[in-house]
């Protein structure tokens, strides 16, 4: 298939289905231009280095919040377990 980042065509291959992959490149072109509007003096390479940088620090925080989230749910989980444990051996 066939997507663009900032003007630019690239046939990509992939087996995900196309409206991801179009979601994902825009997504690509959007942390590009974030860069590039804020200096027009970097050459491509290093763009491209500081969108990845940009890119992997989503990444990291998304997958910090996602185990926050588990070891959250893990706490309260254990807390209801508990209280029901109690509840259940006062009455039984």
């Amino acid at each position: 298939m066939r997507i663009e980042i900032l003007g630019r065509e690239y046939n990509v291959r992939s087996d995900e289905g196309e409206e991801r992959v179009k979601k994902i490149a825009e997504y690509v072109g959007q942390k590009i231009k974030e860069i590039t509007e804020g200096t027009k003096t970097l050459s491509t390479i290093n763009v491209a280095i500081l969108a990845a940088l940009n890119i992997a620090d989503d990444y990291f925080r998304a997958v910090e919040d996602q185990n926050h989230l588990t070891r959250t749910v893990k706490n309260k989980s254990g807390q209801l377990i508990a209280m029901i444990d109690s509840k259940l051996n006062r009455e039984g």
